[in-house]
């Protein structure tokens, strides 16, 4: 990393007075601070883009970060060198910038991303998963069996829908669909239609097809998109379905008004999906010059990149739940079996361009389900606001990731409550206390009356009493 984008990344830290997912701040003045640096590098070599370990600034007493300078930054550099030499799983190189910021000297240390053959990047001592960190917003989190096992697969070069289906062979892909797919893709590339002859060829390497020992068999996208029948009627693909649900309330524990189980290649999937939900929605009408306009409660274009995504990056080896589409009063909720790719985090998911499934990415881009790499979570948002809802929320965990899209209810929350509904998404219930210290500054009555308002909304539900009050969410 520059100098010049270490130093904007220390600044911007400083004066959001926190530390941030790129910048981590130590005080060195007691000692080399061992046992978290370590813990820092881990998190830093196994999260996309590195990070920055900045010494000499410290937190006080009343959270505030100040500049306190160091006083031997050899000292550190070697420190530095003997735990990335002889303590962790690899050695990686470290770029150092000792530097003045306040009147005090400060020593940025910047930690790259490691390749992902080294993943994951864990202390030697501790081994995996214990040693292993992962940076997620502003903390260090010790990484999930399933996290480890993603990493050590992504560093075998796991192709996981490109593997081959042995049990199938071509026959059991669609000629017809195969045939349309060939056409259109030769159409848009303005040269001529591949022959029979020739489908082989293009079809292996597009990922859909592999030969093994003289016999043609689908790859395990080429099947979810080109089977000639439902995958699902083949015992290894019976669990890929989706499960979708309309509640009548804003609970799982209201009466189901409508569900389905969609079955189908992945195209079919979405299509199935879109339609569920915009059946299951308000419509309203308007007059629009002289024509009149039919408006869905959510746009359009913003439920079809969230399912779209669902189905392109679901993490296809899970198979003990379902790709999950709960429709309440007040949201839209899309849960996927698998947390976010490798690289990608809640921070960076609107810049990035990361796939779990490269083949089923691109295939299902070639059929218009999926847009310009990195632009359909910034639709989603800009969808969202030309409707005057709230953002669309992000929900990662360590085996599934959920979307929620906040409809026209939620999006009468101001931004106290606002921030008290996030809480709750991750955590299902908040105190008196948790809430005061969301929203430092806030005067106690009107945290009182946030709640209340928020329990008149049917979006919380006060439990307990006098003490022991907390608020749990019913959603």
């Amino acid at each position: 990393m520059k100098k010049e984008n270490i130093i904007e990344e220390i600044d911007n830290a400083l004066s959001l007075n926190s530390e941030t997912r790129m910048v981590e701040f130590k005080d060195a003045r007691g000692g080399f601070p061992k046992a978290k640096v370590k813990k820092s590098l881990s998190a830093f070599g196994n999260t996309r883009d590195g990070g920055i370990i900045v010494f000499g600034v410290e937190e006080d007493g009343e959270r505030k970060l100040k500049v306190v300078g160091i006083k031997d930054a050899a000292s550190l550099q070697e420190g530095m060198s003997q735990i990335t030499s002889n303590e962790m799983s690899t050695v990686i190189r470290l770029d150092y910038l000792v530097m003045e910021m306040k009147g005090a000297q400060i020593m940025a240390v910047f930690v790259p991303e490691c390749k992902n053959h080294e993943k994951p990047y864990y202390i030697k001592e501790l081994g995996w998963p214990k040693g292993a960190y992962i940076r997620e917003g502003n903390t260090n989190r010790q990484m999930t069996d399933s996290e480890v096992r993603d990493h050590i697969r992504n560093a075998q070069g796991d192709d996981f829908d490109g593997s081959c289906i042995e049990e199938l062979d071509f026959l059991d892909l669609s000629e017809n669909k195969i045939h349309d797919f060939l056409t259109k893709s030769a159409e848009r590339a303005e040269r001529e239609i591949e022959s029979k002859e020739g489908y082989q060829r293009v079809l292996q390497n597009i990922g859909i097809t592999k030969t093994l020992n003289g016999r043609t068999h689908p790859t395990f996208a080429g099947y979810l998109i080109f089977a000639n029948q439902q995958p699902q009627h083949t015992l290894r693909f019976e669990r890929y379905v989706i499960r979708c649900v309309r509640y009548k309330g804003s609970g799982v524990h209201s009466d189901i008004i409508d569900s389905i189980d969609i079955k189908g290649t992945l195209d079919e999937q979405i299509d199935g999906m879109q339609s569920f939900i915009l059946r299951n929605i308000r419509k309203s009408s308007e007059i629009v010059g002289t024509k009149r306009v039919n408006r869905y409660e959510y746009p359009e274009k913003a439920i079809r990149e969230v399912i779209a995504n669902a189905v392109i990056h679901r993490d296809y080896r899970i198979t003990e739940t379902y790709t999950q589409v709960n429709i309440f009063e007040d949201r839209i909720e899309v849960f996927n079996p698998g947390n976010l790719p490798l690289g990608v985090t809640i921070d960076n998911i609107r810049d990035s361009q990361v796939s779990r499934n490269k083949i089923i990415a691109a295939r299902l881009k070639d059929l218009d389900y999926l847009e310009e790499y990195g632009r359909g979570i910034n639709i989603v948002f800009t969808e969202m606001s030309n409707w005057g809802l709230l953002p669309p929320l992000f929900k990662n965990s360590s085996n599934s990731f959920k979307v929620i899209l906040p409809g026209e209810h939620l999006s009468k929350l101001n931004d106290r409550q606002l921030k008290i509904w996030e809480y709750l998404t991750e955590n299902n219930r908040i105190t008196r206390k948790e809430a005061e210290d969301l929203l430092k500054g806030v005067p106690q009555q009107t945290i009182s009356l946030d709640l209340r308002q928020m329990c008149d909304m049917g979006l919380i539900q006060k439990q307990g009493e006098s003490k022991n009050t907390f608020y749990r969410a019913k959603f």
